[in-house]
């Protein structure tokens, strides 16, 4: 998980702060207007400008891109090699014949 904080103004002070999550659905049903659930509550960012809000919402998709390659890189690492492809045993044509006359034809 990833974080990201919105400042305000010139004097950086954080206003808010939120944990990103793979399956977190941050959603935005106006270019100015921006959802997503949070730990305890629905969070609703209003924007004042389109271009604020675009800012963030790249900033967003980067952390959340960031996070699917980070989590796609680990497990690869987990995950077990593949096992060696092995041809299939060669078939056995050698057929053994028991010992006395069967199958011998009489030559006459």
């Amino acid at each position: 998980s990833s974080g990201i904080n919105a400042e305000y103004g010139d004097t950086h002070s954080v206003i808010h702060a939120e944990e990103f999550y793979l399956e977190m659905e941050y959603k935005t049903p106006f270019p100015y207007f921006h959802t997503f659930a949070g730990e305890k509550c629905m969070v609703g960012l209003n924007f004042c400008h389109d271009g604020e809000a675009q800012l963030f919402l790249d900033a967003v998709n980067g952390i959340v891109i960031r996070n699917r390659k980070r989590k796609e890189k680990k497990d690869a690492q987990n995950r077990p090699p593949p096992m060696a492809s092995m041809p299939p045993p060669a078939p056995n044509n050698s057929i053994t014949q028991p010992d006395g006359d069967a199958g011998k034809k009489d030559k006459k």
